[in-house]
């Protein structure tokens, strides 16, 4: 199938000399390159692509839309096409950088030219369109702002950025241009950055600028704590873009973000957390608990650990790596409260280590690290002189849900067992 796929894509690309509509999201300096998504869910007919502008019918316009279009398939999760993006680029840049100079006198192909660069093109055409003998348009200017931006100079990309009025820029530009300013303002006004994001997904709906945009936004959002419009965009994320080549890294950082956030921390915030789960399939959902609970132990969020880890076991067949997995995890978050911690060395001992992953065989000996020096801090401890005293003992274990109330130094040995547990993060 894959083949046919293959086939399909050459042919298009070999009949149709760059015939697809251009979306383009802006790369930060560290990302991957942009994407696209699906067609705008209001056309008429979504998968056409735009008309093109009389007398250009062939040229960067049409060049860079066949781009948006091949984009357009990585969406919906095509890996022949996401193959396939590398080649395309490099014989659109080289057909850039050998346009005659009078077709830069025609904006639209400026414009088409900053939109390839930033959908993941390179900076070269840039570099060529903002030389010395460049005239001092509003293109030229914004080309400027765009090399600046991928050339990682986000001072100076931000001064020529910032304040520039995509309202006047044709949808695709202007899609491109706010992206990239939500990137240069989200570290230090994340409000502001989420403004833009929002207009950017409204820009352009369905495409894979929107789908850029949302997974940008779901983790600003996270990062100021608006946990109501976190939850919404995170479950229309999961339902119009999981087949998207990029919702596995987007599923990887969400789980992360989840924990910043301490989903166990109370019942609101692990029914919304629950809501947003159940938008994903089983298996899927199997999966990402797995990752939310391994990565909960190793951040200490001890509550959020267990209650993923019990998510994943529900979902796992018995006996299966999975379900082995969730009970690693979640035997090592037992061993740091005194009342489970018996049970969770016996469980962690019981555990197969021929059957994990390298970084699980790593995880489970810092956690059988971490019992052992508990169980030390536990056997120099004084014994309570009477059984009221061990029962008052035992409460306060509970209540503080922390070995270290009683053991002796136990703060310092806990700090010593959180690095154990970090370096076991490959």
């Amino acid at each position: 199938m894959r083949w046919i796929t293959q086939i399909a894509l050459g042919a298009l690309l070999n009949l149709c000399p760059y015939p697809a509509a251009a979306n383009p999201v802006p790369q930060t300096p560290t990302e991957a390159a942009p994407q696209t998504a699906q067609p705008p869910v209001s056309e008429a007919s979504p998968t056409a692509p735009a008309a093109d502008p009389p007398g250009r019918k062939s040229g960067p316009v049409a060049w860079v839309r066949t781009l948006q279009l091949l984009q357009d398939r990585i969406a919906t999760g095509s890996l022949a096409a996401h193959e396939s993006q590398p080649a395309l680029m490099a014989r659109i840049e080289g057909d850039l950088l050998k346009a005659a100079p009078e077709v830069w006198t025609d904006r639209h192909n400026v414009q088409a030219a900053i939109v390839f660069a930033l959908s993941g093109g390179g900076p070269a055409i840039l570099r060529r369109l903002t030389n010395q003998e460049s005239p001092d348009t509003p293109e030229t200017n914004l080309a400027r702002g765009a090399l600046a931006y991928i050339d990682g100079q986000e001072a100076e990309a931000n001064r020529l950025l910032r304040d520039v009025d995509t309202a006047t820029l044709p949808p695709t530009l202007a899609g491109a241009i706010t992206l990239t300013q939500a990137a240069l303002t989200v570290n230090e006004n994340p409000v502001r950055a989420i403004t833009l994001l929002d207009r950017v997904r409204s820009l352009l709906p369905g495409t894979l600028v929107e789908e850029g945009a949302l997974r940008r936004e779901i983790f600003a959002l996270g990062q100021g704590g608006d946990l109501k419009k976190l939850e919404v965009l995170a479950i229309q994320y999961l339902r119009r873009f999981q087949h998207s080549i990029y919702a596995g890294n987007f599923r990887q950082r969400f789980a992360y973000q989840l924990m910043q956030l301490d989903f166990g921390r109370d019942e609101a915030r692990f029914a919304s957390f629950t809501r947003i789960m159940n938008e994903l399939a089983p298996e899927s959902r199997r999966d990402l608990y797995l990752l939310i609970a391994r990565t909960a132990v190793q951040e200490g969020k001890t509550s959020s650990a267990l209650m993923a880890a019990d998510k994943a076991l529900v979902l796992c067949a018995p006996e299966s790596l999975e379900a082995t997995q969730a009970q690693l995890y979640r035997a090592a978050a037992e061993i740091v409260t005194l009342a489970t911690f018996q049970t969770a060395v016996r469980k962690l001992k019981a555990v197969d280590r021929a059957r994990l992953p390298a970084r699980d065989i790593q995880l489970l000996d810092a956690a059988l690290s971490m019992a052992e020096q508990i169980g030390r801090g536990l056997a120099r401890a004084p014994a309570p002189p009477d059984a009221e005293a061990s029962k008052r003992a035992q409460a306060q274990v509970a209540a503080a849900d922390d070995p270290g109330s009683l053991i002796p130094k136990a703060e310092a040995m806990i700090g010593q067992v959180d690095q154990l547990l970090r370096r076991s993060n490959p």
